[in-house]
């Protein structure tokens, strides 16, 4: 049978079919020796005469590169080779900072309408690209750690840049001085675009569960206007704020040996501003925001600790609802300082002597222990040796009379602002911005326009308007998110919402 197969195929090829089979292996292996060939000589490029710089994707540098490269590189070029994601993936609202080319790809009509509001995208993934920069030529590789490690990810020998999705530039130049220039176009061509927007970023795990600060969303910045509240407060914290971000501000800190940080607390009821207050001070300086959840089960303290060490020099941290995290008064009458680090000392040596812990009349109310941070460790977070300075932190709640005093003293929250339940005045200004001229706003459909009577008579039957509405609000009572949900339901009827709020209140609130 093997003779027979022999003879047909020097038949059918017309040649000694040894004689194919030997070319066949020499050219396969001329092939593997030209791979292994060039394996070396670009490694010992690498090592010689190839300036390289990484950039690993935890990061903030690894999306200016993305979006640079996504603009200049890759709208242009065609993949083979791409990464489908949908809306529900983790970088699902960076907006620009995707692999380009995005492709939406909508099903046909008379499908499900769900999947309309999901496209999915695709994107390179894997793989390199030269570009051309100011007359030199760049090496771009992009590599996951799933297709860089392999197998190895389950095991200790992997390196650390095997283990995280990054990026590598090289050019063939004994200096740096290339890449720098490039870094430096990328920071701000992506500070250019992003000065209308912020990024909210949050702690994710990777694939061996390592939290790392992960850029989830980036939205337009909201108005420090469309922000209800007291106008004193808002003018004298946006002051607190812009003095303290000055450049001088800095070197005045080190000069007089103060640690260069700013701490906030924000406190009242829910649904009355305040992470509003938070996002909006960051889009009027331009900052990013760090979510922290002292809740979050996932998040060990050495973890917490790492995250806050590792956040920007100049953002905002947010930590929300601290009170009901466990952060709890303990002890009334023991100094607060003292008091983080000297209790656990105690208890520990009454239990060794047989003795029950203080009693609970000595101790104050029960420390709410649910969350896996303890309040020694946020308060070493917050200013300990190794916190970032800086930045700034803010922690909103809805009980500031509970917070243990060591997490509320000068110097780890510097100004404090009371959001209380609206007035008269509050709901009156709340209505004139839902239904004022902006993007999404307007008045009621079928209002002429461009007549500069009617546009006057708007405005006095707008202010009319607004101070009947609040008047069949109670007030002090209602918070402004559930205002705000009732007008959702007239965006553009501004008299039917006035005629129909007393109604609503007397429904749901009577």
């Amino acid at each position: 049978m093997r003779t027979n197969t022999l003879e047909l195929a020097r038949g059918f090829l017309g040649q000694d079919t040894w004689f194919i089979i030997n070319i066949g292996i020499a050219l396969a292996a001329f092939a593997a020796w030209i791979r292994s060939a060039w394996t070396v000589l670009y490694r010992y490029a690498e090592s010689t005469c190839l300036s390289t710089v990484h950039i690993k994707d935890d990061d903030p540098l690894f999306h200016d590169v993305v979006l640079w490269l996504n603009d200049h590189v890759f709208a242009q070029s065609n993949f083979r080779s791409v990464l489908a994601v949908t809306n529900k993936q983790a970088y699902k609202n960076l907006n620009k900072n995707q692999w380009a080319p995005n492709i939406n790809w909508r099903p046909a009509v008379g499908t499900s309408s769900k999947t309309d509001d999901e496209p999915i995208k695709l994107r390179p993934f894997n793989g390199s690209r030269v570009f051309a920069f100011r007359g030199r030529w760049i090496l771009f590789s992009h590599s996951s750690p799933t297709a860089s490690a392999g197998l190895r990810l389950q095991g200790p020998g992997a390196s650390e840049a095997e283990l995280s999705d990054h990026v590598k530039l090289q050019t063939l130049s004994l200096s740096l001085d290339t890449l720098r220039a490039f870094l430096d176009e990328a920071r701000a061509y992506s500070q250019k675009l992003s000065r209308s927007n912020i990024s909210v970023h949050r702690p994710i795990s990777n694939v061996r569960d390592m939290v790392r600060w992960t850029c989830i969303t980036t939205r337009p910045s909201r108005s420090i206007e469309s922000v209800i509240l007291d106008a004193k407060k808002k003018s004298t914290l946006l002051a607190d704020l812009e003095e303290y971000l000055h450049p001088a501000t800095r070197q005045w800190y080190a000069d007089h040996g103060i640690p260069y940080r700013r701490g906030y607390l924000f406190s009242g009821p829910p649904g009355t501003g305040k992470t509003s207050l938070c996002s909006a001070i960051a889009g009027v300086f331009g900052l990013d925001i760090y979510v922290l959840s002292l809740l979050d089960p996932h998040i060990t303290e050495s973890q917490f600790l790492r995250l806050f060490s590792e956040v920007p020099s100049q953002c905002v941290v947010l930590l929300e609802d601290i009170d009901a995290a466990g952060m709890s008064v303990r002890r009334p009458n023991v100094a607060a300082d003292q008091e983080s680090d000297a209790s656990k000392s105690v208890d520990s040596q009454t239990r060794r002597a047989g003795r029950p812990p203080h009693s609970q009349a000595q101790r104050g109310p029960p420390v709410d222990t649910s969350g896996p941070i303890s309040l020694s460790a946020l308060l070493n977070a917050i200013d300990g040796v190794a916190s970032q300075e800086g930045r700034i932190l803010v922690m909103t709640t809805n009980a500031p009379q509970d917070l243990d005093p060591a997490l509320i003293r000068p110097g780890r929250v510097d100004m404090r602002v009371q959001f209380d339940l609206p007035g008269r005045t509050e709901m009156r200004e709340l209505f004139r911005s839902m239904f004022s001229d902006g993007p999404g706003g307007g008045r009621e459909i079928g209002t002429s326009e461009g007549e500069e009577e009617d546009e006057k008579k708007a405005d006095i039957d707008m202010d009319s308007l607004s101070a009947k509405f609040a008047e069949a609000l109670p007030e002090n009572k209602l918070s402004l998110a559930e205002v705000q949900g009732f007008l959702l339901q007239y965006k553009r009827q501004p008299k039917e919402a006035c005629e129909r709020v007393a109604e609503w209140v007397k429904e749901n609130y009577s």
